[in-house]
């Protein structure tokens, strides 16, 4: 039995040293993109709250130097479109606000006129039997 089991060793060492660089791969991978997603996060905050919270000379220089990296990067143009459109997603939800009821109305009204040309579908059917 120990031969069988040293030579199954031998047979399955490298498919776990392959599966441990896949693994080791993805991770890197995986980190990397999860910082690169976070670091643009992290600078969107930072933009919203310099533009909340912090002196105006402050807020301008960091404004001033976001533009001038979204004129040259397109990974960063791209981060920062995507940011500020999740950002403002929730709001545009809600805006422009619908009425509620003018809904309900319409809805009802909709459904009547629905009812009224369904049942003169049905009258006309019906004529169109008799007459035959």
């Amino acid at each position: 039995m120990s031969a069988f089991r040293q030579s199954f060793k031998v047979v399955v060492f490298p498919f776990r040293a392959a599966w441990f660089v896949v693994l080791s791969a993805n991770f890197i991978i995986v980190s990397a993109v999860g910082l690169f997603f976070a670091s643009f996060v992290a600078y969107g905050v930072a933009l919203v709250f310099s533009y909340a919270f912090l002196p105006t000379e402050w807020t301008q220089a960091l404004w001033q130097w976001a533009a001038d990296l979204y004129a040259h990067s397109s990974w960063f143009k791209a981060a920062t479109i995507t940011f500020f459109a999740l950002l403002f997603l929730p709001i545009l939800r809600f805006w422009p606000g619908r009425d509620p009821v003018a809904d309900a109305i319409r809805e009802r009204e909709m459904a009547r006129l629905n009812e009224d040309l369904i049942a003169a579908r049905r009258q006309e059917e019906l004529r169109a039997k008799f007459r035959a």
